[in-house]
């Protein structure tokens, strides 16, 4: 009975991950009031057993280069909030961990794949009904937004706190999907699959790129016999990733070549900046994207603080000056880094950015020992598309991160059976 409940609260968790309602004090929601019962009834059936790795010492490295940051900062209370919120996060991996060891590693798979599958279900059915003139007004679902060479596009969001970040939970979700497709509910998970791919095309999102990432490698020992198919979708996965990384950096406003010209007439407010480019006898006219100019100014105030960074959760302090130099748009004032190593740099300095390195490579450490189950090898598949998403999105601030971390860690845990003798958890995860 009692492993029915962690189970049931396990999912009850991981469908609600993504959800930014309602939106209670310190950034909660409703998945941080599902996490108190969860971990308590994981603890009262497993205990606290625990055996310290290489992992679990990049975490506690990447917390305490923080400290440096707090002392540093202008606004110490803040900076020590938001380490508060990255204990908390570490607090899930925990978590997570113990109850992938004790035998619910597919139950997490599961939940991450339905609860993405349940928002992409829902989204499109927001999106089919935006579409067909039923003009619903549900910003929390998604808005028309202007976008470059598109115009005015709808960008589904689905009740999370943005496009990319909804964009980024189908990326730890599909990989798992597609895992299950094996299973004997080869329909359901196959057609959950294709949802979730309708889904992120219409989120619009620079993520995107990760997405493709980690559906490519969730595919690939299925594509073994197709060599010729491997290769052109790696070609196809190539393309989207430089395509979607140019778009977050410039967009073409006008090309002018031998008296013809080509003009983009859409207006929107990503742009912060202009300039005119000549390429061999064409004249360029383009924009400077605002994901591009945040990256510079992270990087500006990284090389002007290089040891303690700006302060934990101060680069809103950078922006500001930025707009007050004509460098960033009114939209941009107090913006976060959305990328994630140069946004921790700024931040922490070199102290955090390298902490920061440490852990990822310790989690790639972990697909290494963990990628020969199905569903150790769904989670690598979905750590290697945020970490491409990090290049335009804050990922370590996403829970679902977390959960797919200490799902790795737990699959890296031996049980410890009734007779007292361990056993590879990864057998259960099939």
């Amino acid at each position: 009975m009692h492993r029915r409940l962690v189970e049931f609260l396990l999912l009850l968790f991981l469908a609600f991950i993504g959800v930014n309602r309602p939106v209670l004090p310190f950034n909660a929601s409703a998945a941080d009031l599902i996490f108190i019962p969860l971990a308590v009834s994981i603890v009262a059936l497993a205990g606290f057993r625990w055996t310290w790795r290489r992992s679990d010492s990049a975490v506690a490295i990447y917390l305490l280069a923080a400290l440096p940051a707090i002392a540093v900062s202008a606004d110490q209370r803040a900076s020590a909030i938001e380490l508060i919120r990255e204990v908390y996060l570490a607090a899930i991996y925990i978590v997570i961990a113990i109850a992938a060891r004790e035998g619910f590693a597919r139950t997490i798979g599961k939940g991450l794949a339905l609860g993405g599958a349940m928002l992409s279900i829902i989204g499109l059915i927001f999106v089919v009904g935006q579409l067909s003139g039923q003009v619903w007004p549900a910003p929390l679902m998604g808005e028309f937004m202007q976008l470059p060479y598109l115009g005015e596009t709808l960008r589904l969001r689905a009740m999370t706190a943005s496009e990319a970040m909804f964009a980024c939970l189908l990326t730890a979700a599909a990989p798992f999907a597609i895992a299950m497709c094996t299973s004997d509910r080869v329909r359901t998970w196959c057609a959950a699959s294709i949802a979730m791919l309708f889904a992120v095309a219409w989120t619009f999102s620079h993520a995107i790129a990760g997405f493709a990432v980690a559906v490519l490698m969730s595919a690939w020992p299925s594509l073994a016999a197709l060599p010729r198919l491997r290769r052109a979708a790696i070609a196809g996965v190539v393309l989207i990733v430089l395509a979607l990384n140019f778009a977050a950096t410039f967009s073409i406003e006008s090309v002018t070549l031998d008296g013809s010209s080509y003009a983009d007439a859409s207006t929107y407010h990503y742009a912060v900046d202009r300039g005119v480019a000549q390429i061999g006898g064409a004249t360029i006219a383009y924009n400077v994207m605002s994901y591009a100019r945040i990256k510079q100014v992270a990087w500006r105030s990284f090389l002007a603080h290089p040891i303690a960074g700006i302060g934990l959760d101060q680069f809103h302090s950078a922006t500001r000056q930025a707009f007050d130099a004509g460098a960033l748009t009114a939209a941009y004032r107090e913006i976060d880094p959305h990328s994630t190593l140069v946004g921790r740099l700024a931040e922490t300095g070199i102290i955090g950015g390298i902490a920061l390195v440490v852990l990822w490579l310790a989690w790639v450490g972990l697909v290494r020992e963990v990628s020969a189950s199905p569903i150790g090898y769904a989670a690598g598949a979905a750590l290697a598309g945020l970490i491409v998403s990090s290049l335009n999105a804050d990922i370590m601030n996403f829970r679902f991160l977390w959960v797919i971390a200490g799902l790795m860690r737990g699959l890296q845990e031996p049980k410890v059976t009734s007779s007292g003798r361990g056993e590879s958890d990864t057998a259960g995860a099939r």
